[in-house]
């Protein structure tokens, strides 16, 4: 299974990009993006998703700009699947 990890930003570039199929690389990836302070408020997404039988999965998802905990923008909650 492919993992990436980056930054979307609104124009949808993508930066940041990592790209393995090492799952604990990715999910290290992914914490390092998310501690990122110099996002904090821009418009701006860290994304982890992988590729299932081609079709692309979000594993988790964080919102820069979004008000911690917020109901009203759940993107803000990480939620790391486990692997099967």
């Amino acid at each position: 299974m492919t993992y990436r990890v980056y930054l979307r930003w609104p124009d949808q570039k993508v930066s940041d990009k990592t790209v393995t199929e090492d799952r604990a690389l990715a999910e290290l990836a992914y914490k390092t993006l998310i501690a990122r302070t110099d996002l904090i408020g821009k418009p701006v997404g860290a994304a982890f998703t992988s590729r299932v039988n081609g079709m692309p999965q979000q594993i988790a998802y964080h919102a820069f700009d979004a008000e911690p905990e917020s109901p009203a923008k759940p993107g803000t909650t990480i939620t790391l699947k486990k692997k099967r």
